[in-house]
């Protein structure tokens, strides 16, 4: 121990650093704390509230998980919806291609068709 009661034996020891916390912006075509899954709500007009939803990116390919994140273009599904069976986004193109095409649609109401092709790069529409 030296005479500052420091264990480490330096005479000004480094001051711990604490880890940045991200900021995880909120969803941008649903109001997450409703409870109800997106695509029930808007494929079977069911607003059935849900003890467990999962968090979907929408563009969840390659780097555009980190986008989607950024830019709130993610979802709360229901299993069924997410990932198990056939109506899974996981699993089913024509649902994920519709949430894509909703996802642009979105993005670009808030910051337009030119921003939505520079950060992503191809056209959903």
């Amino acid at each position: 121990m030296d005479r500052n009661g420091s264990k480490n034996g330096l005479m000004f020891p480094k001051p711990a650093k604490q880890k940045k916390r991200k900021n995880h912006p909120k969803s941008i075509l649903q109001n997450e704390e409703d409870g109800s899954c997106y695509l029930c709500v808007l494929l079977e007009d069911c607003w059935a509230v849900y003890s467990y939803r999962e968090e979907h990116h929408i563009f969840f390919s390659k780097h555009q998980r980190a986008l989607s994140e950024e830019y709130g273009l993610k979802v709360r599904l229901c299993l069924r919806h997410h990932r198990n069976g056939p109506l899974a986004v996981h699993n089913n193109q024509k649902y994920r291609r519709l949430l894509e095409k909703k996802g642009q649609q979105a993005f670009e109401a808030l910051h337009g068709h030119e921003k939505f092709m520079e950060v992503f790069g191809e056209n959903y529409l």
